[in-house]
């Protein structure tokens, strides 16, 4: 079974792994997802705690980063309360 869903998620997270990220937030081990925001391809690529990578694109940069701030609060929310 393949971890991506297709070549576009094997290219983002190809592009994650050579350390092209603007940010990223979450744990697989931690938090049982990670996020990567990848600006340039307007992306925010995911892997969760079983391997598997997801991704979406948006219309814009500015959409891509306003969601990976809402989803880092939402993560940093969940610690907190933890």
């Amino acid at each position: 079974m393949n971890k991506y869903i297709d070549d576009i998620g094997e290219m983002l997270n190809e592009i994650a792994l050579d350390g092209f990220l603007d940010d990223q937030c979450g744990s697989v081990t931690e938090d049982g997802n990670w996020f990567g925001l990848i600006l340039q391809h307007k992306a925010i690529i995911q892997e969760d705690e079983q391997g598997f990578f997801d991704y979406m694109i948006f219309s814009s940069e500015a959409v891509a980063q306003k969601t990976f701030d809402d989803i880092a609060a939402q993560l940093n929310e969940t610690e907190e309360e933890n």
